[in-house]
This record gives structure tokens, C-alpha cells and sequence, in this order.
């Protein structure tokens, strides 16, 4: 009887209901990401569509590699995010499926990581690539498990886009962003970390000293955004102070997602649905460095 109820009020805590004037921002934001989509489409100067899985996904794999002669590749690699002094990205493919109201847009670039002396790091470089293949691997497979499902009458657009988003004398982060969009569009977001210093992939826990408890600092500091966000806005809404407390956001781990914006600051990043209603999105928390001072190793924020 007790774990009906609690479920009763999980799906009434999850429904809440989403303000119109947010609602018509959600929704026009979808529809921004699918014309800025259809307009790259039409740029592109080649098309190529095969049939795979039994003829059930039209699907395009198209693999890119950039060589270091002639001007034109030349110019084709300027425009290509550049890591740093110690890595590169060297390649990338991306896969484009479109069965009647299905479609899949997934780019997936490969990092070459290198020591000091120019020689590569091999065993980071497999394992960030390692990483990379075996998550996108699994989006491609649901989407094909999806499309198989539907049978032809679905409705589902997946994008997958990467991008640099730290490179400095410390850090190197790219970041994947995915928009899935069936009923409404729900948006997720996966980072990958590599140490300059050390030439190692690194998660949330790797920014810290050995030791710190950086997790109090950080999970409170959040949990006070939370609450001032929630006073300020009644249309922002997160789970915390709830009347279902095991339920409410708690705290960060050491695989929390993160990344470290232009300005050295720590954001905190959360899925749809991590730590609020579907209608916030995911969200972000700028941490305050003074809140992770003595705590933190030296040269990642400022």
C-alpha cells in the first residue's frame, strides 16, 4: 500500500504541470534545432542513402579523415577543433539514417592524445575513443532497435553533436550534446575529460585534492541555487524540500557530469529529469570558486 502511494505522488511530482509561457519556449526551441537541422541538409553537395538491417533504416556512414598535405585539406582542418598542444582531433564519422518520419543525425569524432615529446599517448587515446565508440554505439543501436519497433509509423529524430568546450593549459573537454524528440524534445549530455598535466582521463573527482570533500561543498552550494532560483521564479522548479525527501536531489558524485567554462569557473550539468521536471531541460549550476577554494588542485579553475 505505502510504495502505491509513493508512486501515486512520483508520477503527480513528475507531472507537474508545465507553464504556457515556458512551454511555447521549450517547443520553439525544438523547432529552431529541426529548421537549423533541414538547413544543413540541404548544404551538403553529396547524399548517399543505403539499405541496412534488412532494408528496415536507410542509413549513411560517412567517414572523414584529415591528412596534413595539400591546401585544401589544409583548409578543411583549420576548421576542425583543435585540442591543444598535446592532442588533436583526427578524425570523425558521422551517421545519418532517415526512415519515412525517423531520423538519425550522430557525429562521432576520434582524439588522438599526445605526451610532451609529440609522441602519442596511446593508452589514453584508446581509452577516450574506446569511450566515445561504445557511447555512441549504444545511441545508434537504440535508434535502430526504435525505428525496427515502429515499423514505419514512428515519429523520433535523434541528434548527437560534439564540441570543445575547454582547452586550456590544464584541461581538455569535448562535449556531446543529444536532442531526442518523439512527443516533446528531451536533451542529454555526456563529457569527457582529459588532464594536460598528466595526459589521463579524468572524472568529476580528478579536479579535487586527494582527500577533499569536495562533494558537501559542492552538493550544498547547489541545493542554495536551487532554493534561490525557486523563489525568484515560480516557473522554475527542482526537486528539493519536497515532501517525498528521498526523492529530492542530495548530492554530486565522482561521475557527475562538468566542465569548466571560458571564465574558470566549475558548471555542474544534469539530464532532463535528473534533478527536475522535463520542462527545465537540463540544467546547469555555476559553482562559485571561493566555494571549492583549498579544495580544488591548482591550474583547473580560477
Amino acid at each position: 500500500m505505502r510504495d502505491k502511494r509513493l508512486e501515486e505522488m512520483r508520477q503527480d511530482y513528475e507531472n507537474i504541470r508545465i507553464p504556457e509561457e515556458l512551454r511555447e519556449r521549450v517547443e520553439a526551441g525544438i523547432r529552431q534545432a529541426k529548421e537549423e537541422k533541414q538547413m544543413k541538409k540541404k548544404s551538403k553537395a553529396l547524399v548517399y542513402t543505403g539499405r541496412v538491417a534488412g532494408g528496415v533504416v536507410a542509413a549513411m556512414l560517412v567517414i572523414t579523415v584529415m591528412a596534413n598535405s595539400g591546401a585544401a585539406i589544409a583548409h578543411a582542418m583549420s576548421k576542425i577543433p583543435v585540442i591543444g598542444a598535446i592532442a588533436e582531433v583526427v578524425t570523425f564519422r558521422e551517421y545519418e539514417s532517415s526512415e519515412k518520419n525517423m531520423e538519425a543525425d550522430i557525429k562521432i569524432p576520434e582524439v588522438s592524445v599526445k605526451n610532451e615529446d609529440g609522441t602519442v599517448n596511446e593508452e589514453t587515446t584508446q581509452k577516450i575513443n574506446k569511450s566515445i565508440q561504445e557511447y555512441t554505439d549504444e545511441i545508434i543501436a537504440q535508434y535502430e532497435a526504435d525505428v525496427e519497433a515502429a515499423g514505419g509509423e514512428g515519429h523520433m529524430d535523434v541528434e548527437l553533436d560534439y564540441s570543445v568546450i575547454t582547452d586550456n593549459d590544464r584541461l581538455f573537454s569535448i562535449r556531446f550534446d543529444q536532442l531526442l524528440v518523439m512527443a516533446s524534445g528531451t536533451q542529454m549530455v555526456k563529457i569527457y575529460h582529459i588532464d594536460k598535466q598528466t595526459g589521463e582521463m579524468i572524472n568529476l573527482a580528478g579536479l579535487f585534492k586527494e582527500g577533499a570533500d569536495y562533494v558537501t561543498a559542492v552538493s550544498e552550494n547547489i541545493k542554495e541555487q536551487m532554493r534561490e532560483q525557486m523563489a525568484a521564479d515560480e516557473m522554475i522548479a527542482y526537486w528539493v524540500d519536497s515532501e517525498v525527501p528521498e526523492w529530492d536531489f542530495q548530492s554530486v558524485n565522482d561521475d557527475t557530469t562538468f566542465y569548466v567554462n571560458e571564465a574558470g569557473k566549475l558548471m555542474i550539468v544534469f539530464d532532463e529529469y535528473e534533478v527536475a521536471p522535463g520542462y527545465m531541460g537540463s540544467v546547469e549550476f555555476e559553482i562559485p570558486t571561493e566555494v571549492v577554494e583549498g579544495l580544488v588542485q591548482d591550474g583547473f579553475l580560477k
